[in-house]
């Protein structure tokens, strides 16, 4: 019986090891290791031997039902705090979204007045087209009023139905004609930066005037359409002017 005994306390403190490792886990092994000492006890078993397995066995269950209850508690601590501290979605009032457009509003607007600024200020503003009329020059012999235009800053002209001047302080390096375009081309030594020019001539023999930039080539060219052919007008130099004039 002592030998019973002494058996019996072993089982037990291995059973309240295991049982600690896994509480959740209900445990048989006192059932086997209770056959098998059955099995090599040659005695059969007494009444005291089994209110002892009866004593066991509760005192397992106590500690397994002890375990649960603490990893409940555990568990019931750390819900709580994973709860607090879940992010909550914050939500807006009609006004806060109110105030929010109209602040994006503002700033769109803004934007877009920079943007516009700076197109603005990186846009050259375009020359006015000065017209005025001028007394007939002294040495005009007919009655034709001149009408004067500035074509660009550097280039100016006068003209009537019957004539028409070119003013300007760059020199001529060539001058030809395209008899089927009605064309009369003058080219001037000039190495200046500006946009193609176009104008209609309200005359009778002068259709319209282009001024075309070749800096590149170091000139400028001017092409003036003729009502005629280009061999019904007359060209001329004088003082650095260039007048063209329709013959009869």
């Amino acid at each position: 019986m002592k030998t019973l005994s002494l058996f019996t306390l072993t089982v037990i403190l291995a059973i309240g090891l295991n049982a600690r490792e896994n509480p959740f886990e209900m445990m048989n092994t006192f059932e086997e290791e209770t056959g098998k000492m059955i099995e090599m006890n040659e005695n059969p078993v007494t009444p005291e031997d089994m209110q002892e397995a009866q004593y066991i066995r509760e005192m397992q269950q106590k500690m397994s039902d002890v375990n649960k209850n603490k990893v409940n508690d555990a568990v019931n601590k750390i819900v709580p705090t994973i709860k607090e501290n879940k992010p909550v979605q914050k939500t807006y009032s009609k006004q806060e979204v109110d105030s929010l457009l109209q602040k994006t509003k503002k700033q769109t607007e803004q934007k877009t007045k920079e943007i516009v600024k700076k197109e603005l200020a990186n846009t050259k503003p375009a020359e006015p087209e000065q017209i005025v009329y001028v007394k007939p020059r002294p040495d005009i012999t007919d009655d034709d009023t001149l009408v004067a235009k500035t074509l660009l800053p550097f280039l100016k002209i006068e003209f009537s139905d019957n004539k028409l001047i070119i003013h300007t302080d760059y020199k001529v390096s060539k001058k030809f004609s395209i008899i089927k375009e009605n064309k009369l081309i003058i080219d001037y030594k000039a190495k200046v930066n500006f946009n193609t020019k176009k104008d209609d001539l309200d005359s009778k023999n002068f259709k319209r005037i282009t001024v075309g930039n070749h800096k590149s080539e170091g000139y400028f060219r001017v092409a003036l359409e003729l009502i005629d052919k280009p061999s019904n007008y007359n060209v001329s130099y004088k003082d650095d002017l260039i007048t063209i004039s329709k013959l009869n």
